[in-house]
């Protein structure tokens, strides 16, 4: 069965970081940032993704070592990861932690999926980003 990753950009406040944000340039650019998953992934999730195709997919790879990738980081996005969670699809979340408060309203942290989740890396960078590595803990 393939495992999907959910890789988030968010502030200390749980918000999606604003179109302006500085760090976010470095975050999509940085080979630190979301292009390291996305050499590592199997197949890339979009906003608008069909979700039922996914479960079917999920449950029909016959590599296991198939990985799929959601990365957030703003407002579509953010709908994926709701969708996502809403399923329990997610077995590996990638949380960048943006030190700064957001100006937007909408909450990332509102859509993180609930469960048991065991934090099996972290990393601080010289920027102040702090990467937070979560696998599902199965029950």
């Amino acid at each position: 069965m393939a495992k999907i990753q959910a890789v988030i950009a968010m502030t200390l406040d749980g918000s999606v970081p604003s179109a302006g944000e500085p760090l976010m340039g470095w975050l999509k650019s940085d080979r630190n940032g979301f292009p390291y998953w996305r050499e590592r992934c199997t197949r890339r999730l979009y906003p608008g993704y069909p979700l039922i195709d996914l479960i079917c997919e999920k449950d029909s790879a016959t590599d296991t070592s198939a990985v799929f990738l959601a990365e957030i980081c703003d407002a579509e996005s953010s709908e994926l990861l709701r969708g996502l969670s809403l399923y329990r699809l997610i077995d590996e979340l990638v949380i960048f932690l943006i030190p700064s408060v957001g100006t937007s309203s909408l909450s990332v942290s509102a859509h993180l999926p609930s469960g048991n989740w065991r934090l099996v890396k972290s990393r601080t960078f010289r920027n102040g980003v702090c990467r937070l590595n979560y696998c599902r803990i199965l029950q």
